[in-house]
């Protein structure tokens, strides 16, 4: 039987319709494109080298914007004030909480000189999302560097400072870190973590090649002097995102931007426990894109477009014609090559490789989560921050 398969599978080329060969000559393209992306963005940053330590000449300040955080707080400041640097300071604004955040700082405040805290009360709020915060924590900054973090963010090393620091040469301005999450068991833990890494290479790999378009707050640093320059957060302040990628969007630029993953640099945090956190989540930040420069737009819908178009006209060329079967070569090696790219960029990271070996599936699953959740966003859009 299997042999007859085979030769009912033989066609002389001669014999294959013109339309099986334009087919395929344009997923040859598609495929083409999506591999750019893999070797352009994607590779050079699995080969990225340590950089020599600032020795702190530069001056810091930390910014961290906390609503409702005493836990993290009581966790994570006294790892921020343990930082082998000689000269930063700590600004934690306190967002309208209603828990004990408020107490906690004043308490650590004590404990730790450098630590400086700001108290905002609900009826002071005249931003959406932690925008207002940041701004008035950035304001109080009396240091030439601004290093931006969340609550829930712990540094990897005691030297998390330093190797940003150390990025910041003659003529840059922003210092885009990465920030990945804790391995916890489950599949919405390996979704999220893929997650991460696949948006990592994105703009990790774009700004690599000098078009930087955007970063993340749980590990971002900039120059005071670049975030008043544009006025801060006051282009988008009405949405209740954009704290970070839009601001990015709007002072990174070929030159001026330098680009750090070494786990020196990293903080690292819990990811969402549940589907409904993560969807929330999730759509929150979708609502930031539409409002990127038309050219990072474009720039970022071409691999994942291609992805469905390349998908979607190998499934129709082999149901309409399963001589064709051996351009699904092209779909194979594409997989193997991105689990390679993955496991390399884990292994620099330092972060659980275990993902690597999923990737064929956990990119499938995102990539039409993507879809829903944008279209989601369409019907109802997210009105709450926290």
């Amino acid at each position: 039987m299997m042999m007859e398969w085979w030769k009912d599978c033989q066609t002389e080329w001669y014999n294959i319709p013109l339309w099986v060969w334009m087919s395929g000559l344009l997923i040859l393209v598609i495929w083409l494109i999506q591999m750019i992306f893999v070797f352009r963005y994607f590779l050079p940053l699995t080969r990225i080298k340590s950089q020599e330590q600032s020795i702190g000449q530069k001056g810091v300040s930390v910014v961290v914007s906390a609503r409702n955080e005493e836990h993290n707080l009581m966790m994570n400041v006294p790892k921020w004030m343990e930082q082998d640097y000689p000269n930063f300071e700590l600004i934690v604004v306190n967002d309208s909480s209603y828990d004990d955040t408020g107490d906690i700082l004043d308490a650590l405040a004590v404990s730790y000189p450098q630590l400086h805290v700001i108290h905002i009360d609900e009826e002071k709020q005249n931003m959406q999302g932690k925008k207002f915060a940041l701004t008035l924590g950035i304001k109080a900054a009396k240091n030439e560097i601004v290093l931006l973090t969340d609550a829930d963010c712990t540094p990897r090393s005691a030297d998390w400072i330093a190797s940003i620091v150390a990025h910041y040469h003659k003529g840059i301005e922003v210092v885009i870190g990465y920030s990945p999450f804790e391995k916890q068991p489950g599949w919405l833990n390996k979704l999220i973590r893929f997650d991460n890494v696949m948006v990592a290479l994105y703009y990790l790999g774009a700004a690599k090649k000098e078009r930087p378009y955007m970063g993340v707050g749980r590990n971002l640093s900039y120059t005071p002097e670049a975030f008043f320059r544009v006025g801060g957060f006051k282009s988008h302040y009405s949405i209740m995102s954009g704290d970070d990628d839009l601001l990015v969007n709007e002072i990174a630029h070929k030159g001026n931007t330098a680009v750090v993953i070494e786990k020196n640099s990293q903080t690292i945090s819990k990811a969402k426990k549940t589907w409904k956190e993560w969807v929330s989540q999730k759509k929150r930040h979708f609502v930031t894109a539409p409002l990127y420069k038309s050219k990072d737009k474009f720039w970022l819908t071409i691999y994942p477009g291609t992805w469905f178009l390349m998908h979607g006209a190998i499934i129709a060329v082999l149901i309409a014609f399963p001589q064709a079967f051996p351009i699904v070569a092209l779909l194979i090696f594409r997989s193997v090559c991105m689990v390679w790219i993955q496991f390399r960029f884990l292994k620099v990271t330092d972060q659980p490789r275990d993902i690597a070996w999923w990737s064929p599936i956990l990119e499938v699953h995102l990539h039409f989560a993507q879809v829903f959740l944008y279209c989601s966003n369409l019907i109802s859009k997210p009105q709450k921050w926290n």
